[in-house]
C-alpha cells in the first residue's frame, strides 16, 4: 500500500503536518464586559470586500462569526498575533 507511514503505528492519529492553532481562554465576564477589538474585521490588515488578510494570512478561525462561536461553545477564541488597529 502506497502512501505516508503513521510513526506511530497502525490505526493511531497520524502526526500533524501544519502546526495547530492555538485558542486561549477568554473570561466570560470579560468578554461581556469590554467592548475588545479582536477579529479580522477590527484590523487595518483586512480586506472586507474580499474577505482576506492583506499580509497572507488565512482569516477563517478570526472572523467575529467564528470568534464568537468559539467562545460560546468552549470559552476559547484564537487571537490573531498581528492584528493592528487604526
Amino acid at each position: 500500500m502506497a502512501g505516508i507511514l503513521n510513526p506511530k503505528g497502525k490505526g493511531k492519529t497520524p502526526p500533524r503536518i501544519t502546526p495547530s492553532i492555538k485558542k486561549e481562554t477568554v473570561k466570560a465576564r470579560d468578554f461581556l464586559s469590554y467592548d475588545t477589538r479582536f477579529s479580522c474585521e477590527d484590523c487595518s490588515h483586512f480586506d472586507s470586500e474580499k474577505v482576506v488578510c492583506t499580509i497572507g494570512y488565512n482569516p477563517r478561525h478570526h472572523l467575529k462569526s467564528e470568534q464568537e462561536h468559539q467562545f460560546y461553545l468552549g470559552g476559547t477564541m484564537a487571537f490573531c498575533r498581528f492584528i493592528e488597529i487604526d
